[in-house]
């Protein structure tokens, strides 16, 4: 995570207007290590006013003036589409951002801080229910290795091809091969999109990420 690696905290906006909900989170955020609540707001208008400087997460929920989260968060990323914006819905489509995820209401503080942090290091994802299985004759993606596992966990993490292969004691060759067959494995044109294909299958949750994505801030 960029900022925890020069020293800075990250810098988290909470955009919800219901009370306990925002209080439960803002509890949960000045809990962790390495991260900041910039500013807390119950409207779209008066999220617009606090992003003069952007933070490094905006997380936007049921607002006064727009109830819905995702058509908030769709507004927002009008606005700024370089923000990292982390929408709390139980049903919302990811939208076509580069940095953007989708959290269940229902999931844990763990869960919730791993999102915080997945997406301050650039990474979007959907947490939500898992997507449809293929249907009968589709062809299914080759099964990956124990190995291709564990540097799927560490790339969702955050971390890069050299702090994996510090992590697994293997060399940058070797991460970055692994790396590429899981990627032609499971059919997928980028990391990025192996970081969503691995939550929206279920295959790493994101309460899983909680304490690797700890160990990639420290490392």
């Amino acid at each position: 995570m960029k900022n925890a690696l020069i020293g800075n905290p990250t810098k988290v906006i909470l955009a919800e207007r219901r009370t306990l909900f925002r209080i439960g989170m803002r509890k949960t955020l000045d809990e962790a290590s390495g991260i900041e609540v910039a500013h807390q707001v119950d409207t779209f208008e008066s999220l617009a006013r606090h992003t003069e400087e952007l933070p490094d997460v905006v997380v936007i929920g049921c607002l006064a003036d727009v109830p819905r989260a995702p058509l908030a968060a769709r507004r927002f990323l009008d606005r700024w589409p370089s923000a990292n914006v982390l929408v709390l819905d139980d049903n919302a489509v990811l939208p076509d951002a580069p940095r953007v995820g989708v959290l269940p209401l229902t999931s844990s503080p763990d869960e919730f801080l791993s999102a915080i942090r997945m997406l301050a290091a650039g990474y979007a994802f959907y947490a939500g229910p898992a997507p449809r299985t293929a249907e009968r004759g589709e062809p299914q993606p080759e099964r990956i290795t124990r190995r291709e596992t564990d540097v799927l966990r560490l790339l969702v993490a955050g971390q890069t091809n050299s702090a994996m292969a510090r992590h697994l004691s293997l060399t940058e060759s070797t991460v970055k091969f692994h790396v590429q067959n899981l990627l032609r494995k499971l059919r997928l044109p980028n990391r990025a999109s192996a970081v969503a294909y691995a939550y929206e299958t279920g295959l790493i949750n994101v309460g899983e990420l909680s304490e690797a994505a700890g160990e990639a801030v420290n490392r």
